[in-house]
């Protein structure tokens, strides 16, 4: 039987903390870039005189003429909150996933601390991230319980 989680947000403080630090990188990245496009529009319209056109699909209809800034500023701006939107739906699912097992180590030694006993094996998921922390922790256990100061459960 599969343990499914209930809550959307394991630990809520990294998950936002995360979250935040993510989507600030994609909004600076977003705006440098669009930054760099106003920058680049800018200094081919002073090189290319005229404006360039769009032809509408319609019999007999004119073609509208729009300058460069006009066709490419509007991408950007409707970008931004995509880009924003998409971060944050990632960034969710990979915190998640981060702290998953993170939040069951640190139950885990926890209850160590408290002196209670726990299982010798921490096992997460083939899909969790830190399976070389799990391994580690589980060598930890086994060598504490060898040397006597844990007892088997």
């Amino acid at each position: 039987m599969m343990n499914r989680r209930r809550k959307l947000m394991i630990e809520p403080r990294f998950q936002m903390q995360f979250m935040l630090q993510i989507a600030g990188w994609v909004t600076l990245a977003t705006l440098i870039t669009a930054v760099v496009a106003c920058g680049v529009l800018a200094v081919m319209e002073s090189r290319m005189a005229g404006d360039f056109f769009y032809i509408t699909r319609a019999a007999g209809a004119h073609p509208r003429w729009f300058s460069l800034s006009q066709l490419i500023l509007p991408a950007l701006v409707i970008s931004l909150p995509i880009n924003l939107l998409l971060t944050l739906v990632f960034a969710l699912y990979y915190s998640n996933r981060l702290a998953g097992p993170l939040h069951r180590l640190t139950q885990d030694i926890l209850r160590l601390a408290r002196g209670e006993k726990t299982r010798l094996d921490f096992a997460l998921r083939d899909a969790d991230e830190m399976q070389e922390v799990a391994h580690a922790f589980d060598a930890l256990l086994k060598t504490l319980t060898e040397k006597g100061y844990l007892k088997e459960q």
